[in-house]
């Protein structure tokens, strides 16, 4: 790997890390966003990395993308909640880091000069250094809301 490829993927794990920390220090029936719980929060990020780990394998395997019928983030997010109601948030959290094992061994085979490719989404088209530092980002900002809730204050990103 490149040295590039590594800093991006060490980060995409060290901010992985920060928000399961923070997500630790609230109760399992506490709220993390408004009207999800922790359980909620997991299936929220199970879904989503579900969603990549298919747009990476078909683009890995070169065969085309998955056509979703969602037309709104706010939709997916209902449809990862609801279709994960019967499990845990342990068995959530579990599925989350099953998909995002699935998600970095995919990312650590495709070469570092792919990298810079366009890519389609669900939610349009990124190149894979783009869609890493998206992750981390969004990651980021969720990690900082459940740090400021847990310390008293409010909620600042959007799920």
């Amino acid at each position: 790997m490149t040295p590039e490829k590594t800093a991006l993927l060490q980060q995409l794990d060290a901010m992985r890390d920060r928000l399961w920390a923070a997500l630790d220090s609230v109760e399992l029936t506490g709220e993390v966003y408004p009207g999800w719980n922790k359980r909620d929060f997991y299936a929220h990020i199970a879904g989503w990395e579900a969603l990549v780990y298919q747009v990476f394998r078909d683009y890995v395997a070169g065969t085309p993308g998955t056509t979703y019928r969602f037309t709104t983030v706010d939709d997916l997010n209902r449809d990862f909640v609801a279709t994960r109601q019967s499990q845990t948030a342990e068995g959530a959290r579990l599925e989350c880091e099953i998909n995002r094992f699935a998600i970095r061994t995919l990312l650590q085979a495709i070469p570092a000069e792919d990298y810079g490719k366009i890519i389609r989404f669900p939610w349009g088209t990124n190149t894979i250094i783009e869609f890493i530092q998206g992750a981390i980002e969004h990651e980021q900002e969720h990690a900082d809301d459940i740090i400021l809730l847990t310390q008293g204050g409010s909620f600042t990103a959007a799920v």
